[in-house]
């Protein structure tokens, strides 16, 4: 949306703000929406004049304070390349597949991927770091639908901020602070991740219920881990294996509205995660198609046009993340990494493999969202004073669904 002779007052009605007028809250943020709505006219004039691809337009964060957009940044690589569970993924970085050569990828095909109005449904993260954990669910859901599932069948990225852990502490300590895209997949691995219908994001870092009984689970083989700084082999799996998770510096996103964005200096902090579902060509001008998590009110339908060089080009625009910490860092981490492509994209590219949707296990038939209603209600019921005097163990589950039954009349 341009911003023009946009307003506060029909900022806070189009995005819901319920701010007292004249309270220090509404001085406050009425501040902010200035600094913001001049930040874009600038930017605006500036690429104009200069002839960038894109427009900044109004957006949901206009009120959002420096710190309070920072919070969204939560995705954390390795602080090497390779992470410590690299025995646990496909690691191509020295193989054959990091000769694949970008240029002679476009001269077969100009365009790549998933399309634009395809993939996964788009989510809002709201204002917790939860990006690792949207994106690693959303390319999950890409290779469910690649075997012909529906887009409507979702993965609960909650199980992942409530369950993963960050014992490296990269940039964070796991759940809304921040993980890595490879620690989700070895949870999903181990645990399975049940569907978003039977848990719900909301959000927050929960507790963790490694061992819910979900009606389905969705399991993860392995990942592929794709050479890093290299954009041949990043187009090449969005052709063959679907979108791809990467880690960029959105730093610079907020404002955006349309076009192909190249707003992004060679040096970049990877902080956020975000699904690469494709790659194309607008008016001479090359792309990399990103799904964010920023809802779809925000960008191109919830998405991001990503400049991209074409040819080896990218592969040679590259600069440092000397700031690890921030964003890739983990304990005993690099001080800074070599990063390429806009925003750092090309960095860490992770595709999850071996993905299924499992069925419930004999032992846990039957286990249908009424069942496990029935099952939280009978949790519920074993806390209650009088229960504590009825001798039962968690496991009797015959003699709790007998007094779940004789209670519930």
């Amino acid at each position: 949306m341009e911003a023009g002779t946009y307003s506060f007052d029909r900022f806070t009605h189009q995005f819901g703000r319920t701010y007292v007028e004249g309270s220090e809250e509404y001085l406050k943020r009425v501040s902010v929406f200035k600094a913001s709505l001049t930040r874009v006219k600038a930017i605006n004039a500036r690429n104009k004049k200069e002839g960038h691809p894109w427009v900044a337009g109004v957006q949901s964060f206009m009120d959002w304070t420096t710190e309070e957009k920072a919070a969204l940044n939560g995705y954390k690589p390795a602080g090497s390349r390779h992470s410590r569970l690299a025995t646990s993924a496909i690691e191509l970085g020295s193989s054959e597949e990091a000769l694949v050569n970008a240029s002679s990828i476009e001269a077969v095909r100009k365009q790549g991927g998933m399309r634009r109005e395809e993939g996964p449904l788009i989510r809002d993260q709201g204002n917790c770091g939860s990006c690792w954990a949207i994106s690693a669910a959303e390319a999950v859901e890409a290779q469910l639908q690649r075997q012909g599932i529906s887009a409507e069948t979702q993965v609960a990225a909650q199980a992942f901020v409530d369950c993963v852990p960050n014992p490296e502490h990269c940039g964070g300590s796991g759940g809304c602070d921040g993980a890595t895209g490879e620690l989700a997949y070895a949870y999903a691995r181990d645990h399975g991740i049940p569907l978003e219908y039977e848990l719900p994001y909301n959000g927050r870092t929960g507790k963790c219920h490694p061992n819910m009984a979900a009606a389905s689970m969705v399991r993860v083989t392995s990942w592929h881990a794709l050479p890093s700084n290299k954009a041949g082999p990043l187009m090449k799996a969005l052709v063959e294996e679907g979108p791809v998770v990467v880690a960029v510096d959105g730093e610079a996103w907020f404002d955006y509205d349309n076009g192909v964005f190249d707003g992004c200096s060679k040096d970049a902090v990877l902080g956020h995660a975000v699904l690469a579902k494709g790659y194309g060509e607008d008016k001479g001008h090359k792309y990399w198609d990103i799904q964010n998590s920023w809802g779809s009110g925000w960008g191109e339908n919830g998405h991001i046009r990503l400049l991209r060089h074409g040819g080896e080009e990218d592969d040679q625009w590259c600069g440092t993340d000397n700031k690890p910490k921030e964003g890739v860092g983990c304990d005993g981490g690099p001080a800074e990494v070599t990063v390429c492509g806009m925003c750092g994209l090309l960095y860490d590219p992770l595709v999850p493999t071996g993905v299924k949707l499992e069925q419930p296990a004999e032992g846990r038939r039957g286990q249908s969202p009424s069942n496990l209603l029935a099952r939280k209600t009978m949790d519920w019921i074993k806390k209650q004073p009088e229960v504590q005097k009825v001798k039962t163990s968690d496991n009797d589950d015959e003699e709790m669904d007998a007094l779940l039954d004789k209670l519930s009349r």
